[in-house]
C-alpha cells in the first residue's frame, strides 16, 4: 500500500466547510432558511419573515448571495411568484459545514 500518512490523515482545510466570507448574520440566516426548504416553497416574504429581515435588505443579500453563485431566482411555476433557491454549488457548501458542525458537536459529548 502506498500512503502519504502526512497528507492523507491531515484534516481537510477549515475553508471547505465554512461559510461564505463576507456573509454575517443575515445572508447566513437567508442561506439557512433556503436550505431546510427543500420543497423551494418559500416565498420572498416568507424569506425575508425567516431572516427578520426589510425588503431592501433582503433584496441586497439576495443579490450579493447570486453574485456569489450560492442562491438563484427563479418563478413558481402555479402561482408566479418570485423565489431564491440554492445553486447545487450553495447546497454542496451548505451540506458540507451543516455535517462538519455537527461532527464537533457530537465528538464534544464524549
Amino acid at each position: 500500500m502506498n500512503c502519504d500518512w502526512q497528507r492523507d490523515l491531515r484534516p481537510p482545510t477549515p475553508a471547505a466547510f465554512l461559510p461564505p466570507a463576507l456573509v454575517d448574520e443575515t445572508g447566513w440566516d437567508i442561506l439557512l432558511a433556503l436550505h431546510s426548504d427543500r420543497h423551494c416553497a418559500l416565498g420572498l416574504g416568507k424569506l425575508a419573515s425567516l431572516a427578520s429581515a426589510s425588503r431592501d435588505v433582503m433584496q441586497r443579500w439576495l443579490s450579493a448571495l447570486e453574485q456569489q453563485r450560492l442562491i438563484t431566482g427563479d418563478k413558481n411555476a402555479r402561482t408566479g411568484e418570485l423565489r431564491a433557491t440554492l445553486t447545487p454549488a450553495g447546497r454542496e457548501l451548505l451540506d458540507r459545514y451543516l455535517s462538519a458542525t455537527s461532527d464537533l458537536q457530537i465528538s464534544t459529548r464524549h
